[in-house]
């Protein structure tokens, strides 16, 4: 039960998708600040996060810093993200890890349809690296390069991938940010079974606009899929305080993925708030599943 449970909820991710993909862990949005926004973070500069949205953002970083999220989702299965940024004289580098845990199913055969008492897991992880540079005071350009590993049982199957990205300042508009990125664009090297499947690749094109001395934030996303349907997502930010943001978003997909799980428009929609403290910062999102439930996000940042 705990096996179709999770291969629900899998498809449900991938809502109004055409095709099928392999590693479907690597589309999980990472980041509480940027979940709560609707995954609509493409075009955001400074956040560490950066390193699974837009590598070339990465660039736009002046201290190095160090970010962790946490998810936990229904059935014991947890997905987490860990970044580290390093601002050198000319370039930044950063590293990642991505995971998913699928949780502990029971072993079923045809002699024992009821159970075998035995049990397998289910894991996935990428391990990246990531390179960045501004090429001028207003466009800079980056560059992951990603190792993909995934195990369901005694089967496994790996790959690799590379994110490429562009942003642009504008220095004539204060506060505006362009971004262009091509996601997941890779091979897998070793399948399941005897048939490769295709990579999770997407382009996503993005916009950012500041106000108020940084105090509210505007973005939007359009991202395309090789495989699967076009998704739009936008997002706001709000700091009525320095040491409190208030964040809230909405995306196409995740409309899709509710009205397939029977939610309506509140149920497509992020939520979230984070603070920071020194060089510490703490975010929470908040995103429903309609009937399957809710999901939570914990993300903690430090400046080092």
């Amino acid at each position: 039960m705990k096996l179709t449970c999770t291969l629900v909820f899998f498809l449900i991710l991938s809502a109004g998708a055409d095709g099928t993909t392999g590693f479907t862990f690597l589309q999980i949005p990472a980041g509480a600040r940027a979940v709560a926004m609707g995954g609509a973070f493409t075009a955001v500069p400074g956040d560490p996060i950066s390193l699974y949205w837009n590598p070339a953002a990465s660039a736009k970083m002046s201290d190095r810093k160090l970010t962790t999220t946490y998810t936990s989702y229904m059935m014991d299965m947890q997905a987490g993200f860990a970044g580290w940024v390093n601002p050198r004289e000319n370039d930044v580098i950063g590293v990642s890890l991505n995971y998913f845990y699928g949780g502990n199913f029971d072993r079923t055969t045809m002699e024992d349809p009821m159970g075998t008492g035995e049990q397998f897991s289910s894991n996935s992880m990428a391990l990246a690296g990531t390179w960045a540079k501004n090429l001028t005071e207003s466009l800079s350009v980056g560059i992951t390069g990603r190792f993909i590993y995934s195990q369901i049982d005694s089967y496994n199957a790996n790959g690799f991938s590379v994110d490429l990205g562009g942003m642009y300042c504008s220095s004539a508009i204060p506060g505006f940010t362009g971004a262009l990125v091509v996601r997941n664009a890779g091979v897998q090297t070793k399948a399941f079974y005897s048939e490769n499947d295709p990579m999770p690749t997407e382009v996503a094109a993005g916009i950012s606009q500041s106000f108020m001395d940084g105090s509210f934030l505007v973005a939007v996303d359009a991202t395309m899929p090789f495989e699967g349907d076009f998704d739009a997502a936008a997002g706001l930010e709000y700091k009525p305080v320095e040491m409190l943001a208030i964040r809230t978003g909405w995306s196409l997909s995740a409309m899709d993925t509710a009205d397939n799980a029977g939610g309506g428009f509140v149920d497509a929609m992020g939520f979230g708030m984070g603070t920071r403290y020194n060089q510490f910062s703490l975010d929470y999102a908040w995103k429903p599943f309609a009937d399957l439930g809710n999901t939570h996000r914990i993300s903690l940042g430090m400046d080092i």
